[in-house]
């Protein structure tokens, strides 16, 4: 696959038609997390955190920043933007949102919804060692390329799910973060 840049990807994106399911449900718990893009020599890249081994849910998972609603958050796009604050201390100035990706349902009843944004050049991060043990950019190209994923079977409550996985230096990418990512890939027409 040809190595696209941000402007690509965004221009994709503008021209596609995201699926927007008019979700009845109530759930428990609202998140939203940020898909940051930014441009390298390579081409695009997406940055993803790995999350602090200590933290009692999904501890050393890799994701994209984000975390759940508060009360005060006047909506879910600000739920994300202040979560990436929190956590690798990126304000919003240095943040472009692009716009909303349909929402996906975790196993543990959460309604995740992803914003895509490009991460504006130069910007540096500093990491909340309370939430995150690192952050990291993967390529586009990488994330694109179907030989790169692998199908993992797992054991729950006396059946067998199978979840795509993709190895990194860091980690497995799998579960919320890996759907995210391929429903976006899919909707851009860049599955390989």
């Amino acid at each position: 696959m040809e190595k696209l840049n941000c402007a690509q990807i965004i221009s994709r994106y503008l021209l596609s038609s995201p699926v927007f399911s008019d979700n009845k449900l109530h759930p428990k718990r609202r998140s939203a997390v940020m898909m940051l893009i930014s441009d390298s020599p390579s081409g695009a890249q997406v940055l993803l955190c790995k999350r602090a081994s200590h933290l009692r849910h999904h501890p050393s998972q890799l994701c994209f920043p984000g975390g759940k609603q508060e009360r005060e958050d006047p909506t879910l796009e600000h739920t994300a933007l202040r979560e990436l604050h929190e956590e690798l201390n990126i304000p919003a100035k240095h943040v472009e949102v692009i716009g909303r990706l349909p929402e996906i349902s975790t196993l543990g009843e959460i309604v995740i919804t992803p914003y895509l944004a490009y991460l504006k050049p130069g910007t540096l991060w500093q990491i909340d060692q309370n939430e995150v043990d690192t952050a990291f950019f993967i390529s586009f190209a990488t994330l694109c390329d179907k030989t790169n994923w692998h199908t993992l079977p797992i054991e729950r409550a006396k059946s067998t799910l199978h979840f795509e996985v993709l190895p990194t230096q860091h980690g497995l990418l799998w579960g919320a973060t890996e759907r995210i990512i391929n429903q976006f890939i899919n909707q851009l027409g860049l599955s390989s």
